[in-house]
């Protein structure tokens, strides 16, 4: 079984490095609107382990709602972060999201700077994380990132996000 995960991740990881891409025109969009969706697969890489999960995270304003799904679609997490606080599957929890992870899985990764990166492009090394957008995309007539990897800058913790859908919704 253990193989089985190793030899999964290693194709998902694989088949993203070899995905054809066109070139693409990389306007940013001059605002973030204020509710939007994304969704994808996140590969990680912590102390000498790798995992994959799916995410969809859902914003509106300052509050999200961030799905994680375990490979091959055992296990599931439900946070989100709005009026009430930090919740765990609905289930308000004594944490924030990074604490939360980090005691969970073993790694975190900065969903608040998802806007900027998403419609500003923005690539700027911020709260220690190095942010690199190595391919992008068009959606509907608009560049969005189609792969970024972030990179801890304190802890080792690498991530590479590879984006399916970017949806604005208002």
């Amino acid at each position: 079984m253990k193989y089985t995960a190793i030899l999964f991740t290693i194709l998902f990881l694989q088949g993203c490095t070899i995905l054809e891409s066109k070139p693409v025109q990389i306007n940013p969009l001059l605002m973030i609107p204020n509710e939007w969706q994304a969704q994808g697969r996140a590969g990680v890489v912590f102390d000498g382990k790798s995992e994959n999960a799916g995410f969809e995270v859902d914003f509106k304003g300052k509050n999200y709602r961030l799905t994680l799904t375990a490979a091959l679609g055992f296990g599931q997490f439900i946070v989100q972060s709005n009026e009430r606080g930090f919740l765990v599957n609905n289930k308000l929890v004594n944490a924030n999201l990074q604490q939360w992870m980090m005691s969970e899985f073993g790694w975190h990764f900065p969903v608040q700077k998802l806007p900027d990166i998403l419609f500003k492009h923005d690539q700027k090394t911020t709260n220690n994380w190095a942010i690199n957008i190595t391919r992008y995309q068009t959606i509907n007539g608009i560049s969005y990132p189609k792969i970024v990897r972030l990179n801890h800058l304190n802890q080792a913790i690498k991530i590479k996000l590879v984006l399916g859908e970017i949806n604005q919704l208002k």
